[in-house]
């Protein structure tokens, strides 16, 4: 499978996860531009996720509990890949 690079494209993948159900590896998606799903990041666990805040900008690891984040949380999916 080939996930796509926009976050648009990429919450069609994979299964819904609840919030309390969060596993490591799980992409999570906000509206940060008056848009569902305008931005993804990965689940590391503990209410964290890595992502690239803006294009060009550095990858950053942020507190899903900030309240921006919180308040712009669009919902996450589980990607089963299966390695042959």
């Amino acid at each position: 499978m080939i996930l796509p690079h926009d976050s648009r494209e990429m919450v069609r993948f994979g299964a819904p996860v609840e919030r309390d159900e969060l596993e490591p590896g799980d992409l999570v998606f906000f509206n940060t531009q008056r848009e569902r799903y305008s931005h993804v990041g990965i689940y590391l666990g503990e209410d964290r996720f890595i992502h690239a805040p803006s294009r060009g900008g550095h990858v950053e690891i942020a507190s899903m509990n900030r309240s921006y984040w919180r308040s712009r949380y669009d919902g996450a999916r589980r990607i089963v890949f299966s390695l042959r």
